[in-house]
């Protein structure tokens, strides 16, 4: 084969390891081909890439001892500052890996690199991956309650601003934490506490769902949708928990990933636990256990073997309960003597951890500050002076972020655009200051009208445009309909507006077309015919829809 063909070939195989939807036994030998290609060409940073790749789906694979492995050949590769980023990944990895075979030494190494990384960048999601591999670290050795709280006070500086894959991260590790602390919680007569942290769980996985919508990644969809699904399980919403466990297990099944498949399956048997099917879970967890064999990560087994413990008890078979029961307290000792072991030998003392979370604090109030800065003149640049809603600029922004998960999902989306009906007359008889006056009012509703999840924007002169992700054309033209009845009704003598009143003509355009420029067209048709129609209505665009729903 000649260089240049192998050089293709090397980009295909690159290509297809990073594909989103690609299985991890597919990635895996994608990413191999790709390392002899590298190798072959002397590329060394290609093999580097192709490496940290194959640490990826190893770890997807639950093959953690390989990671182990492989990120002490591949380390060297990833050296210098361009190469910065691929490094960070590697040392998650690796904190990752090494607390679930409980090589806390090489977790804690790794953690503490990604602080001292963290120091080398100036953006807040690098100090927040920081934070993220120390708590997995303190997790792992027994401190969920310091994991938590280091976690929640990050993604707290951090702020809501923006999503982004550490954020994503760092929001389903949180919900996977509480989640863990609500298993020990439980049944200890320590209500309160269970329920707040199931909240907080909670919350936390329903912004890394919500996140998902702009971070596309193969492995955090089914792992938010798991631990999600499983906190609403935990919560009593058991039908509603239903449909996230089943989508994420079906979705760990055909990418291959064996860990998130193994600890779905445990929830799935605790869902049919509630629901008084105990020949289902016991079922269940005995092909699990067989399944997993000697390769079970040790927090899977405890879930396993106490699930069987539970339904062998519903069903008196005594026997076996006391069985699953033993092998579930033999587990949970061996872990707690490592961790033990782990913090005789790591943490004589909590002043190495302090010290490193006082690091990571202060290199994150410096990258926030940059980030502010950087916000702000972003954040100026598309906004409208007068109103304070977002520019055209700010429209086609969000709309490139939203649109294509949103399309890659079948997510319902609604477009509205929305006109103030004889704004020149309002112009021309009061004055334009009277004119500005109405257009920040009409914002404001907008804005108290609206969801964080819409985007809303100036689109020109008395001209609004309104995107509503995940929304029905049926709800939007409920929402729409009731924001021109409230802007009909509103009095607008008290913000100095005309006393003859304002109405709004609005055009509603909803998928299944996920594009810009095709949902504007079609709302502006429709509201055309708004305008036509009589002015102060609503028309919906769409074979069989333009009609006035007033």
């Amino acid at each position: 084969m000649t260089g240049d063909a192998n050089s293709t070939m090397l980009a295909c195989c690159l290509a297809q390891t990073a594909q989103a939807d690609v299985s991890a036994t597919l990635g895996l030998e994608a990413a191999r081909q790709a390392q002899r290609l590298a190798r072959q060409l002397q590329q060394a940073c290609d093999e580097g890439h192709a490496r940290l790749w194959a640490c990826t789906h190893l770890a997807r694979m639950a093959c953690h001892d390989e990671v182990l492995q492989l990120a002490r050949e591949v380390s060297p590769l990833l050296q210098g500052e361009d190469r910065v980023a691929e490094r960070m990944e590697l040392l998650r990895c690796v904190t990752l890996s090494a607390s679930e075979v409980g090589a806390f030494d090489q977790a804690l190494d790794a953690a503490h690199a990604l602080v001292a990384v963290c120091k080398e960048r100036s953006d807040v999601d690098s100090a927040l991956s920081a934070a993220f591999g120390l708590a997995v670290c303190l997790e792992r050795l027994g401190d969920s309650w310091q994991a938590s709280r280091l976690l929640q006070q990050a993604l707290q500086e951090r702020g809501e601003a923006g999503d982004s894959r550490p954020y994503l991260i760092a929001c389903n590790g949180l919900c996977a934490i509480s989640l863990g602390l609500s298993h020990l919680l439980r049944d200890t007569g320590n209500d309160a506490e269970l329920l707040e942290t199931l909240r907080v769980g909670r919350q936390h996985g329903e912004r890394a769902l919500l996140v998902l919508c702009s971070v596309t990644d193969p492995v955090y969809e089914v792992v938010v949708l798991g631990n999600l699904g499983e906190t609403r399980m935990m919560m009593g919403d058991v039908e509603a928990a239903l449909p996230l466990l089943q989508q994420g297990l079906a979705l760990a099944q055909a990418r291959e990933l064996r860990a998130a498949t193994w600890r779905m399956q445990t929830s799935m048997a605790d869902w049919h636990l509630l629901q008084g099917q105990s020949k289902a879970a016991l079922s269940l967890m005995l092909d699990l256990l067989q399944q997993m064999g000697a390769a079970a990560p040790q927090q899977i087994a405890v879930r396993a073997h106490e699930s069987a413990y539970r339904a062998c008890r519903n069903l008196a078979l005594h026997e076996q309960a006391l069985q699953h029961l033993e092998a579930a307290e033999r587990l949970k000792r061996s872990r707690a003597i490592a961790q033990l072991r782990a913090q005789s030998l790591l943490f004589v003392t909590r002043t190495e951890a302090q010290r490193d979370r006082e690091s990571a604090e202060r290199a994150q109030a410096e990258a926030l500050r940059h980030q502010e800065q950087a916000q702000l003149h972003a954040a100026e640049a598309e906004r409208d002076p007068l109103t304070g809603l977002g520019n055209r600029r700010h429209l086609d922004r969000r709309c490139a972020e939203l649109l294509p998960p949103l399309q890659r999902l079948r997510t319902p989306l609604a477009l509205a655009v929305l006109d103030i009906d004889h704004f020149k007359r309002v112009n021309d008889r009061h004055g334009h200051a009277v004119g500005d006056r109405v257009l920040t009012a009409v914002a404001q509703l907008l804005r108290e009208n609206s969801r964080a999840s819409d985007v809303l924007a100036r689109h020109g002169g008395e001209e609004f445009v309104i995107v509503l992700p995940g929304m029905t054309c049926e709800r939007a033209a409920e929402v729409c309909e009731r924001l021109r009845d409230r802007i009909q009704s509103q009095d607008w003598t008290l913000c100095g507006g005309p006393s003859e009143g304002i109405t709004v003509s609005i055009g509603l355009a909803c998928a299944p077309l996920y594009d810009q420029a095709w949902l504007i067209h079609a709302a502006d048709l429709a509201l055309y015919r708004a305008k036509h129609a009589g002015r102060n209505r609503l028309m919906i665009s769409g074979a069989g829809a333009e009609s006035a729903l007033r």
